[in-house]
């Protein structure tokens, strides 16, 4: 999010789009939240993206082709802007971008041994993948990025498509995932956020995230995991509660912290917050998480995801929102 010489400020948006349906969902989870924003001023910049492949785009159906799937947008935008505009006091931008691809062009490296570098031992990306993030990095620099759980088509990597399993784990932004089975919450509706809450630095940036986020009907609730409940637990609640009481206000949403046993035989801290999403009946499962190796800031090194958001993300029924903390890309 940048600020301006007179103090107003632009957040940046951007959907990856495919032509599936579970792609349009994450445009209206995208669009939902971007209309809770626009009371507050400011800019918001919403950009859809969509990488195509010119050899293998012309074999398409016509209705999967990028050029109908982009126009497609165009119209979408119309519609977005006039609820946008129906009240509040911002200003929506808005552009579509074609990312043209080379199939059999550059990868890019997911993850690797440090101590073993080598074509052994390095996962890489498929070209489409190295062509998104360059094009975001270069065009877009969004604070929020939204893509659904499964596309088109490709490889399955993880428990999710292959182009956003690749993206949740590579993109230096925040990542909302909209899984396809889920019905997204209608702008009006009330939303409840289940956050994934810890010691780490990542995990209360992830609560403050959701408070700027959410609206005044929305609910949420902090989860914290241990196997005894003890003088850690509690300070993790004190801390959590010192974020919410910074963010609270009269349009401040319903939130409160809780704590859930880590019991034997119920599986890892991950599978008891994923539980946790269905049995408090989530709309979205909210995870922080680190953003490069061994804390870097900048692409020289490979972006990961710690392993419990990485099992969030991909086993979550409910849509789940990564949370990163900003890199320096310069």
């Amino acid at each position: 999010m940048s600020t301006h010489s007179n103090g107003s400020k632009t957040r940046r948006w951007l959907v990856m789009v495919d032509g599936s349906a579970v792609s349009g969902k994450a445009f209206d989870a995208c669009c939902s939240f971007i209309n809770v924003q626009h009371t507050k001023g400011g800019i918001d910049d919403l950009s859809v993206m969509h990488g195509i492949d010119p050899k293998s785009d012309a074999e398409k159906p016509f209705h999967l082709r990028g050029s109908r799937i982009l126009s497609s947008y165009e119209s979408n935008f119309i519609k977005a802007k006039r609820n946008y505009d129906a009240s509040g006091k911002g200003h929506m931008e808005t552009r579509v971008i074609s990312q043209m691809f080379d199939g059999s062009g550059p990868t890019v490296p997911v993850a690797q041994l440090e101590w073993a570098r080598g074509a052994g031992t390095t996962e890489v990306a498929p070209p489409i993948i190295a062509s998104l993030l360059e094009a975001t990095a270069k065009q877009v620099h969004p604070d929020f990025v939204f893509m659904g759980s499964f596309g088109t088509g490709g490889k399955k990597v993880g428990a999710n498509g292959s182009v956003t399993d690749y993206l949740i784990r590579l993109l230096n932004s925040t990542v909302c995932v909209i899984k396809h089975w889920r019905p997204v919450p209608k702008p009006e509706e009330p939303a409840t956020f289940v956050v994934a809450v810890d010691d780490s630095p990542a995990s209360l940036k992830s609560l403050e995230q959701i408070l700027v986020l959410a609206k005044k009907s929305d609910k949420i609730v902090g989860v914290t995991v241990s196997r005894h409940k003890g003088p850690k637990d509690e300070k993790i609640i004190e801390e959590a509660s010192k974020v919410i009481s910074a963010h609270s206000g009269i349009d401040s949403p319903h939130i409160n912290v809780t704590w859930k046993p880590l019991v034997e035989g119920a599986g890892t801290a991950a599978e008891v917050l994923v539980n946790a999403g269905e049995e408090l009946e989530a709309d979205y499962l909210v995870i922080g998480s680190v953003n490069t190796a061994h804390g870097a800031k900048n692409r020289d090194n490979i972006c990961i995801l710690g392993s419990t958001a990485l099992f969030v993300s991909s086993n979550s029924k409910c849509h789940t929102i990564i949370v990163k903390p900003p890199v320096n890309d310069d």
